[in-house]
């Protein structure tokens, strides 16, 4: 997808302010219940979408081989400075969602957090049917992204796109052996505001 200078100068802005310091607890329990530490050094694991990079240091400092991308220079770069402080590595690139250049079954884990709901039902779905080839035999993957109930998509808030049920159906529809779709809602002010989360989970299985 080419994106334009507006959506791309937003993204820049939001990665230039910083972005989130704390990975996402979904993740966190997602890698420590599938991938143990015996593996992780072996595990090629893709940060799709991120941002500046606190997922990718997360990885990073856990022993996995990590590949990051994100549309942002900026996320890409704040991110490299981040990973180069803590002495950890990380292969980075400068992608939109919907390309992913790489070969078949580059990766073992897939995360994807916030990018979805940013980059609309088109380019997701695309991104889907690639990433179901990227992933190896026995691989995983994590998709964390805002439902129509979200108040982020009620107050229009970076602009995103809040997936209908239906929607996120037929977008796993025939991509990953196995998908578990669900929900991660939260609630504040005595549920006057809503964070309601697609939280979508998938599983190539092995040969």
């Amino acid at each position: 997808m080419a994106y334009d200078h507006n959506h791309l100068a937003m993204w820049n802005q939001w990665n230039q302010e910083g972005g989130p310091n704390y990975p996402h607890q979904k993740v966190i329990q997602f890698v420590f219940r599938n991938f143990p530490p015996a593996v992780r050094s072996q595990t090629r694991v893709l940060d799709l979408g991120c941002g500046s990079g606190v997922h990718c240091v997360f990885l990073a400092s856990e022993g996995f081989q990590v590949t990051g991308t994100d549309i942002s220079e900026v996320g890409i770069a704040n991110t490299s400075q981040k990973l180069s402080k803590l002495g950890l590595h990380a292969n980075l690139k400068v992608e939109a969602a919907d390309v992913l250049d790489f070969r078949s079954d580059s990766f073992d884990l897939v995360i994807c957090v916030g990018v979805y709901d940013c980059a609309g039902s088109e380019v997701t779905k695309i991104s889907v049917d690639k990433l179901s080839t990227l992933m190896a035999p026995g691989g995983r993957g994590i998709f964390l992204f805002a439902s129509n109930n979200d108040f982020r998509f009620k107050h229009q808030v970076l602009n995103i796109h809040g997936f209908l049920e239906k929607e996120v159906k037929a977008i796993f529809a025939n991509s990953f052996d196995k998908v578990w779709i669900d929900r991660y809602v939260t609630t504040y002010q005595g549920g006057q505001i809503e964070q309601n989360d697609w939280l979508v989970t998938v599983e190539n299985l092995l040969p």
